[in-house]
């Protein structure tokens, strides 16, 4: 929650402050060693949602200040055994006014940085406080004071923050000898540079940024030493109020004597300050975090000593401290690179980030380090050279870039993956600048790690900073760019719009024509890969098509994954388009010259053989359905349980057509000719056994059966004359081509010669009684042959039949034969085995709808 400080203190001067910071604090006033001030976690005014740079804000009311007493320390031994006494007639107030006054006047990198400073009670800078830093005690005291600075936390907060199980076994030690690093630097600076002496060296005036560099603040006693330097200090302030504010551990043995004109006359700028660094190392490496067992390392132990001198003349100048081995390691080395790296030649500079990579994966530098120093050093450089064209056309910048493009993937990859918010603050934003470097090694080292990517952007940024720029890839001319942007395109996909989808497709048409034969095998890969992402309409225009194109490929890996992706997108073709089209397409690779293309091709026909076999089921059941509604049911079984309602399971009369029909007869007739024993008991009437014929059930002469019909290989329409004269009466002299009553049930006019039967015997020779049939040939000529009138026959149909034999469809013998040669009926021979309509005069039901 964020709010205006001036609401919160009485005053609207806050406001013009560029920081929000937020009213609840991450340490409040009141904790031991705060001094009076407030920690709050704010952030720069970057942007209308308030998503800027993390900052910290120190806040401090005057009235507190004012009414809270300074306590006295009296410690004897360690700082945990220190003991606090009141002291009424001194307050927080006046330290914190020199704090506030002092730290925004001193800058250096190891010195905590000050944004901003408010005091609402002065807010218009250019009327500063009417008195000086010696007149403080004079100021008014109803307002805020407010310090932004960098990011940071307290040092004892950070060291409880240590991961004591850290992979590494010397990163926590390597951590803080680079911190003891950064103060000595500081304190150097104070008292080489700016002749100042710090006063309160302890945990309480040391800061630790989210990096892991340690920052030098409170400057409540902040103050000149010795008449050499002109100061002629210590000042009365450090006087009146250092043993209160500075913990007695920490104070050197003549500031705990209170022999201040030994630091004013005699001891260097740097004595007192010297005596509690060396306490605070001791504190620091005494941390069960610090990695170190409690102990100081060896190489600093003979240097406490000497900087815990009780003259203060002995105790040694800070700088040389950073020659001592302790420092020589690593993780300090890398850390002095990284902040003088902008003023290092290129040439280094590239080396450096080269490096970096390797210096990661082994632990030198932590995650903290590389998410908020490395990175934001990468941003800077990408932004300096990447985001301007000009720049890029020089060698030097180009290297840098691909210097620092892997470096930030790896990064965003390690460590800020796991954390969105992370991502989005210091990835998000430059997309679109690493897709605008028109360079193909930068969009190659994007492009393999657009994965990451799209797994943190929304919908919206997908289809307008990544898609579209990346889309010139498709047509690059670096064959290795445009296999690298398809293969990189897939996991964009799901998240494209509409248009988008449209325009991947036109990419895909093109790049099957592509002169690379690896990259067509990929489009076809990748067109059976993204299919249900397709709209109906775009399937239809791709996916079939393009498999066909690939079929035809003369690359055999090709030819393959077209095979394949024809198995993974068999959903999305009917069974039509089955056999329509792929099934053409498909059965000429059986004979490819590729084996396990072969191979392939035949099992993508089987499968499809399954499918197909299965959708006939269908739709041979969908048509009984059917035909079993129009009937109401009726001709859903026969008497006997067989399917027809006929007699023996011979289909009975119905209106289906002449297909019907015709599957009936073929059926019938199929079964009598290729069964020569029959299992099931043929009807019989009046003891006698029926034979079927072509009308129906014939009725034998005598009951001596006759040898089995051959077997034929094929059946042809042709052969059988359908709907030729098999549908009419046949006459003794003019059929040709079809079954006569004597063929059929093997009776003859002659009582001497007929035999009972349906099959033939080697004296059977249809209607030429003594001529024997050799062969299959002869017995197929022998169609054209005329009967005696002695052996014809003739049908008649149920219809004329006075008793119930008319419904089961009997045939009569040629004892009738005179009675219909009465009539004067005539049947004339058909030019050819087509189908042929019955005379009107004929009254004939043999079962054949009229055409």
């Amino acid at each position: 929650m964020t709010s205006w400080l001036g609401s919160l203190w009485g005053g609207s001067a806050s406001s013009s402050l560029p920081f929000n910071i937020k009213s609840e604090p991450t340490s409040p006033s009141s904790r031991q060693g705060s001094h009076g001030w407030a920690i709050h976690s704010a952030t720069r005014k970057s942007s209308g949602d308030g998503s800027g740079q993390e900052v910290t804000a120190f806040q401090a009311s005057k009235v507190e200040l004012a009414k809270t007493p300074l306590q006295r320390h009296r410690g004897v031994g360690s700082i945990a055994d220190a003991r606090y006494t009141d002291t009424s007639n001194l307050t927080q107030l006046i330290p914190a006014l020199h704090h506030f006054h002092r730290i925004k006047r001193l800058i250096h990198p190891r010195i905590l940085r000050a944004h901003a400073t408010l005091d609402t009670d002065y807010p218009d800078e250019s009327k500063p406080a009417p008195y000086g830093l010696d007149a403080l005690d004079k100021c008014a005291t109803t307002g805020t004071l407010i310090i932004v600075t960098e990011s940071v936390i307290p040092l004892d907060e950070w060291l409880d923050n240590l991961n004591p199980h850290t992979t590494s076994p010397t990163a926590n030690a390597a951590a803080i000898s680079w911190g003891i690093y950064n103060l000595v630097e500081a304190l150097d600076f104070l008292h080489t540079q700016a002749k100042l002496a710090h006063g309160m060296i302890c945990p309480d005036a040391v800061f630790v940024t989210p990096a892991g560099d340690f920052k030098l603040g409170g400057f409540d006693l902040i103050t000149p030493i010795g008449i050499e330097d002109g100061g002629g200090g210590p000042t009365p302030h450090f006087r009146k109020y250092e043993s209160h504010i500075c913990p007695s551990d920490y104070r050197s043995p003549e500031r705990l004597g209170q022999r201040y004109d030994v630091l004013q006359q005699s001891a260097p700028v740097h004595a007192m300050d010297c005596y509690s660094l060396a306490v605070l190392i001791e504190y620091i490496y005494s941390h069960p975090n610090a990695g170190t067992s409690g102990q100081v390392p060896t190489p600093l132990k003979k240097a406490i000593l000497r900087m815990k001198n009780d003259a203060p003349k002995l105790r040694p100048r800070l700088a040389p401290l950073l020659k001592c081995p302790v420092f020589d390691n690593p993780h300090v080395k890398a850390e002095i690179f990284l902040d003088e790296v902008m003023s290092k030649p290129v040439e280094e500079k590239i080396m450096f980030l080269q490096s970096l990579p390797d210096v990661l994966n082994r632990g030198i530098l932590n995650q903290n380090v590389a998410i908020y120093k490395i990175l934001p050093l990468l941003v800077m450089g990408l932004h300096a050279s990447g985001g301007n064209e000009a720049a890029m056309t020089q060698d030097v910048n180009r290297r840098e870039v691909l210097a620092i493009v892997p470096l930030l993937f790896q990064i965003a990859e390690s460590y800020l993956a796991k954390s969105p918010e992370l991502f989005q603050r210091h990835i998000t934003p430059l997309v679109p600048l690493l897709f605008g470097i028109n360079d193909r090694g930068v969009r190659g080292v994007v492009l393999q790690k657009i994965s990451l990517l799209e797994g943190h952007l929304d919908k919206a940024a997908i289809n307008s900073s990544v898609f579209e720029p990346m889309c010139s890839g498709f047509t690059d001319s670096s064959a290795p760019l445009r296999e690298l942007t398809l293969k990189s395109t897939i996991v964009l996909v799901p998240k494209l719009n509409h248009a988008n989808i449209e325009k991947l497709v036109r990419y895909l048409i093109r790049l099957q024509s592509d002169p690379e034969a690896s990259i067509r095998t990929n489009t076809v890969i990748f067109i059976g890969k993204i299919a249900p992402n397709l709209t109906e309409m775009s399937r239809q225009k791709l996916i079939l098509p393009a498999f066909m194109r690939s079929m035809k490929d003369p690359f055999t890996p090709c030819r393959l994954s077209a095979l394949r992706a024809i198995i993974t997108c068999q959903e999305y073709f009917t069974q039509k388009d089955m056999a329509d089209k792929v099934l053409p397409a498909v059965a000429p690779h059986t004979l490819d010259a590729a084996n396990d293309v072969r191979k392939e091709a035949f099992n993508v026909v089987e499968i499809i053989l399954v499918g197909l076999r299965a959708e006939s089921q269908k739709m041979a059941k969908d048509e009984a359905e059917r035909i079993s509604a129009a009937t109401c049911g009726m001709s859903a079984l026969g008497e006997d349980g067989a399917t027809g309602g006929g007699v023996g399971g011979i289909p009975a009369p119905s209106s289906s057509g002449y297909l019907s029909g015709l599957s009936t007869w073929m059926t019938t007739t199929a079964t009598t000719a290729a069964q020569p024993a029959e299992t099931t008991p043929r009807p019989t009437v009046a003891g006698k056994t029926l034979s079927v014929g072509e009308n129906g059930l014939s009725m034998p002469s005598s009951p001596k059966p006759g040898p089995a019909a051959p077997k034929f290989s094929s059946l042809s329409l042709s052969d059988a004359q359908i709907g030729g004269a098999s549908s009419s009466y046949s006459h003794a002299h003019g059929t040709s081509g079809g079954w006569s009553d004597d063929d059929d049930i093997g009776i003859s006019s002659s009582p001497t010669k007929g035999k009972v039967g349906g099959g033939w015997d080697d004296d059977d020779d249809l209607g030429s009684p003594g001529k024997k049939l050799d062969d299959d040939s002869d017995f197929f000529a022998s169609f054209g042959s005329s009967p005696t009138p002695a052996a014809s026959s003739r049908s008649i149909g149920a219809s004329r039949l006075p008793s119930s034999s008319h419904r089961t469809g009997l045939s009569l013998t040629s004892k009738a034969a005179p009675q219909m040669q009465a009539t004067g009926m005539k049947i004339k021979k058909p030019a050819k085995p087509a189908v042929q309509k019955i005379s009107g005069t004929d009254i004939l039901d043999d079962g054949w709808d009229d055409f």
